[in-house]
């Protein structure tokens, strides 16, 4: 049979097709992923910052009517 003649450079040329079209599918993946936790991260940034900005807002009139107590000195 000469099926393992012809089909080692067939083979070979179809492994590296496939090694190829793997890098290219990561290659795709990494930046996508890449996108989405940078914009993740604005968003969690943008979060944070309105928190802070909130609660910079909310200390100066704060006095107790939250639930919690504080003590007067």
């Amino acid at each position: 049979m000469s099926d393992g003649a012809t089909s080692g450079p067939e083979q070979r040329s179809a492994e590296e097709r496939a090694e190829e079209l793997m890098q290219r599918v990561t290659s795709q993946a990494t930046r996508v992923i890449g996108r989405v936790v940078g914009r993740a991260r604005e968003e969690m940034e943008d979060l944070v910052a309105e928190a802070r900005t909130l609660n910079q807002h909310s200390r100066p009139g704060q006095s107790g009517s939250r639930g919690r107590s504080r003590p007067s000195r």
